[in-house]
């Protein structure tokens, strides 16, 4: 294994990020990828071979069509909105009865939320699906706030990188899998020179060099020599070795060229034949509002009608997608199926959807160990933003949950949860008024339905006889 301390005292430049190169993991390249990725990228777009363009006699050029479809964007859109639609819930473990714990589970989950977590989570998933990795690095930023419940001169922050921007990504791992250094290259225009970046993050130190297009003879430059105070790599990294759409390819293909080819069909047969048996007698003037064809003995006019074997070709296109969409173990959700579908209950959507919901279970696993990483990084940084809860850190623990994407029901949950508590109301009356929304001041709203209900009783006991009164 290799020894960073005396790696980086090395002089050459090239030969640390050389070395740190190596151990490339077994992902396919993302200029591979967007190839397939990106519909305007398709062979089919630039095929001159199977695709070809007919030269007319007066030297027009009659384009093939060439009709690209995004299939593998679409699925990878799809199944990042599977697995993060529904926002990940965190449930922490603690000692409920100390004040102490509870202030620094409220500072944890407002670092998520002034993060942005959710969305950060769904530009995670598209990137995880299709480039095969990325990773998320949290840093500092100083500017004095209270957001974490105490007087904090840093707030946390964090960037995820990923092929689809434009960075490489050369992680290195020992024999064991465990993350000894994460590096990543990266070009940037500055004042007009493109400058190639590589930065290195391990365990206790951030290495950054530069390499200036105007002056490659000198080489790479150390620009950034920072220790790093949480003792661990302050990123977590996802991969995956095949992206989302593996094998779906061919299919993709079959449709593209099977829908190019019609189309050509149909543009060349759409416009109208006529067909004119025998001798036309006379001349038909342009513009006349009758216009009469005469044909001599057994001629005939007609027009000469198309005749397409339309449910062959639909029947073809029809069970490619349904293929594509079966291996990938993601529900054709488009708006064609869905209308056909009616009002189905709760339980019929989640029998519908169960190998979608199989397939992001089996994807879960990657994602809550990352998710668990995360959850130490942030708590690593808090440690260090406020000291005196650095003892208390390991008191907590974080739970991550992924729940599959489904349209909730809320009525059959509250009948779910009215069962469960004796048929007994689930929340309070002031509760329910805010979580309505109807009401701009809510404590407002519920003292004077209060008022109302007293008035009103008052009003019922006045108009109510008295039983024992002697008259």
């Amino acid at each position: 294994m290799i020894d960073f301390n005396e790696l980086f005292k090395r002089n050459d430049v090239g030969s640390i990020i050389g070395e740190l190169k190596q151990r490339v993991l077994d992902i396919p390249l993302w200029s591979t990828l967007l190839s397939e990725y990106e519909p305007m990228l398709h062979e089919i777009v630039n095929d001159h071979v199977g695709r070809q363009d007919r030269t007319l006699d007066d030297g027009i050029v009659e384009k093939a069509a060439r009709l690209p479809v995004g299939l593998e964007k679409l699925l990878t859109r799809r199944i990042s909105e599977f697995t993060m639609a529904i926002p990940v819930k965190r449930v922490y473990t603690y000692d409920q009865a100390d004040e102490e714990l509870k202030t620094i589970v409220r500072a944890i989950e407002k670092i998520y939320t002034c993060a942005h977590i959710d969305a950060v989570n769904m530009h995670r998933a598209k990137c995880y699906y299709a480039s095969c990795q990325m990773f998320t690095l949290w840093y500092t930023q100083k500017k004095p706030n209270k957001l974490y419940g105490f007087d904090s001169q840093y707030k946390l922050k964090c960037k995820t990188f990923s092929p689809m921007n434009g960075v490489d990504i050369y992680p290195y791992f020992d024999e064991y899998d465990d993350l000894l250094a994460l590096s990543f290259e990266y070009k940037r225009k500055v004042t007009d020179t493109e400058h190639t970046f590589f930065e290195t993050y391990t365990a206790d130190h951030h290495y950054k060099w530069d390499l200036s297009s105007d002056d490659e003879k000198s080489g790479w430059n150390l620009v950034d020599d920072n220790e790093i105070s949480i003792d661990k790599i302050p990123a977590v990294f996802w991969y995956r070795h095949k992206p989302c759409w593996e094998g779906l390819k061919p299919i993709r293909e079959n449709i593209e060229y099977t829908i190019s080819r019609n189309s050509d069909v149909v543009a060349y047969n759409s416009a109208p034949v006529l067909k004119i048996a025998g001798a036309i007698v006379g001349m038909e003037r342009k513009g006349e509002s009758k216009r009469v064809y005469r044909v001599s003995e057994d001629g005939d006019v007609s027009y000469v009608s198309w005749q397409q074997a339309i449910e062959a070709l639909k029947y073809h296109v029809d069970t490619l997608v349904k293929l594509f969409f079966m291996q990938s173990q993601m529900p054709d959700i488009s708006f064609e199926n869905m209308k056909s579908l009616g009002n189905i209950g709760y339980d019929s959507r989640k029998t519908l959807l169960m190998d979608a919901h199989l397939k992001i279970g089996e994807e879960t696993g990657a994602w809550i160990e990352g998710f668990e990483r995360e959850a130490n990084v942030i708590k690593a940084f808090l440690s260090k933003m406020n000291t005196k809860w650095a003892a208390r850190m390991d008191e907590i623990t974080v739970e991550h949950i992924i729940t599959p994407f489904i349209q909730e029901d809320e009525n059959t949950q509250i009948d779910k949860w009215l069962k469960a508590n004796g048929n007994k109301p689930l929340v309070s009356q002031k509760e329910s008024i805010q979580r309505a929304g109807l009401s701009d001041d809510p404590d407002k709203t519920f003292n004077e339905i209060q008022g109302e209900e007293e008035v009103e009783a008052t009003r019922t006991a006045a108009s109510m006889p008295n039983l024992f009164s002697e008259e």
